[in-house]
C-alpha cells in the first residue's frame, strides 16, 4: 500500500463523516477534502499516526462566495492537504496553532489578508497590515459574488427556483386559447414532480453552486 492510499483509509476512519473524499495526483501529492468541522481532528489524528509529519503552510483560494483553506503537510516526502470549504458568511478558520505551533504566523497573515476570523489563535494581532486597516478593504479579498452579471442574477434566481423567469400575462393566456393552447406553457413549477426534476438538473449539473443559490432561502446568496 503507498503512503498516500495508506493516509486516505486511515483518515476515513478517523473523521467519518468528516471526510468528504479523496485523491492521489502522481505518487507523492495526497488531497483530502474535508467538512470545516473536522479540521482539527484531521490535524490530531495526523499527527499522533505520523511522528515525522511536518508542517509545510496554509493557502486560501478566495472563490468569490466562499473561503478554500489548504492546509499543507508533509509525510515521509509526500505532500497530504487538507482542503476544506467555508462560506464567507460564516468567514471563520479553526486555529491548530496548539497542535502544531509553526502554524501561527501563517494564520495571522490570512487574518490580515483575508479578513477571515481565526478561532482560538493565542495571539491574534495583525501581522502585515496595521492594526487600524479597515475591515472591507482586506487587500486579498474578492467581492461577495460570482461573475454573473447584475442584470442576470434575478432572472437566475427565478429560473432556479421555479423554471420561470416571468409571469404569463392574461392577454396572453388568452391568445393562447385562442390558438387552441394551454393558457400557460408546461413550465415545471406547474407540476411539483416536473419542478422536483427540474431541481434535481440544476443540482446534478452544479449550477446551483456555480451561481450560487441558496435552497432553503429560493434565492441568490449575494444580489
Amino acid at each position: 500500500m503507498t503512503v498516500g492510499d495508506e493516509v486516505i483509509e486511515y483518515m476515513k476512519i478517523k473523521l467519518g463523516g468528516g471526510f468528504l473524499g479523496a485523491k492521489v495526483s502522481g505518487e507523492r501529492r495526497i488531497s483530502i477534502k474535508i467538512n470545516p468541522s473536522a479540521l482539527r481532528d484531521a490535524v490530531k489524528a495526523m499527527k499522533e499516526k505520523y511522528p515525522e509529519l511536518r508542517f509545510i503552510t496554509i493557502s486560501t483560494v478566495d472563490h468569490g462566495l466562499d473561503f478554500e483553506f489548504l492546509h499543507h503537510f508533509s509525510i515521509d516526502g509526500s505532500v497530504v492537504t487538507l482542503r476544506s470549504l467555508v462560506p464567507k458568511e460564516d468567514g471563520t478558520l479553526q486555529s491548530i496553532v496548539d497542535i502544531i505551533p509553526a502554524a501561527s504566523l501563517i494564520e495571522r497573515e490570512i487574518s490580515d489578508l483575508f479578513g477571515v476570523k481565526v478561532l482560538n489563535h493565542p495571539n491574534m494581532r495583525n501581522l502585515i497590515l496595521t492594526e487600524d486597516w479597515p475591515d472591507n478593504k482586506r487587500p486579498l479579498k474578492k467581492p461577495f459574488e460570482t461573475d454573473l452579471p447584475k442584470k442576470i442574477r434575478p432572472v437566475a434566481e427565478a429560473l432556479i427556483s421555479k423554471s420561470c423567469v416571468a409571469s404569463v400575462s392574461t392577454f396572453i393566456q388568452r391568445r393562447r386559447e385562442d390558438g387552441g393552447l394551454t393558457k400557460t406553457p408546461p413550465f415545471a413549477f406547474a407540476d411539483e414532480e416536473d419542478l422536483e426534476e427540474f431541481h434535481g438538473i440544476i443540482k446534478d449539473t452544479g449550477l446551483d453552486r456555480k451561481v450560487g443559490f441558496d435552497w432553503e432561502r429560493k434565492s441568490l446568496r449575494y444580489k
